[in-house]
């Protein structure tokens, strides 16, 4: 068969572009490339994706649409007068991560991935949502900031998903743990610093930064 005369599905082609993202980079692989690695032409592409965005958009649908669906359950027991089980959505959150860790991963690594509205802001606004639900809506700052550290726990880990049943049973209870823990009781001996030796906000010293950087 000549070259460039296959015809390509659609799941071919996401599957080819997820691989070379990953391994070249977003910015790094041209539809071109993605079309070579197929034996198809750039025409039998264009058809099923006229733009490198719109095969991003397809690779994150079934995940934001999944996530999406986690928020809509959170809600529908708050609507329902029903108590949240906060460990029980974290475990869903986790599990939808690790189940989508490749994606995960390439929208981590490649910040470009995100630039179209219905990846980033949509994935944005859905951990926004799904934060709000976790922590409710009547929730005091402190409580937010909780869940917040639950779900950064979650995120953290999905970049190295746990593949082990204990593993999982670790992140879910650092997670966790971040709910219910109280406040560091010697946090004012580690104040941040600012340039001037004065605290600051950013978590370090100017002069650290530039010794690491």
């Amino acid at each position: 068969m000549p070259r460039g005369s296959r015809i390509g599905t659609r799941e071919e082609i996401l599957s080819t572009a997820l691989e070379l993202f990953l391994v070249q980079g977003y910015d790094a692989t041209s539809l071109r490339e993605i079309a070579e690695r197929l034996d198809i032409t750039k025409a039998a592409l264009y058809y099923h994706f006229p733009a490198k965005e719109q095969l991003v958009i397809e690779l994150c649908r079934d995940f934001l649409d999944s996530l999406s669906e986690l928020v809509v359950a959170a809600r529908a027991q708050r609507a329902e007068g029903k108590e949240l089980c906060r460990a029980e959505m974290l475990a869903a959150y986790l599990d939808l991560l690790v189940e989508h860790r490749r994606l995960v991963q390439l929208l981590s690594a490649n910040p470009a991935t995100q630039n179209h509205p219905d990846v980033g802001m949509r994935a944005r606004n859905l951990v926004d949502a799904f934060t709000h639900e976790l922590a409710g809506p009547d929730s005091a700052s402190e409580e937010k900031l909780r869940v917040a550290c639950a779900i950064g726990v979650v995120n953290g880990a999905a970049l190295r998903p746990p593949s082990k049943p204990e593993e999982r049973a670790v992140v879910l209870g650092a997670a966790l743990g971040a709910l219910t823990a109280p406040p560091f009781a010697l946090a004012d001996q580690f104040p941040p610093r600012g340039s001037d030796g004065e605290p600051d906000a950013s978590g370090g010293t100017v002069a650290e930064v530039r010794q690491t950087s």
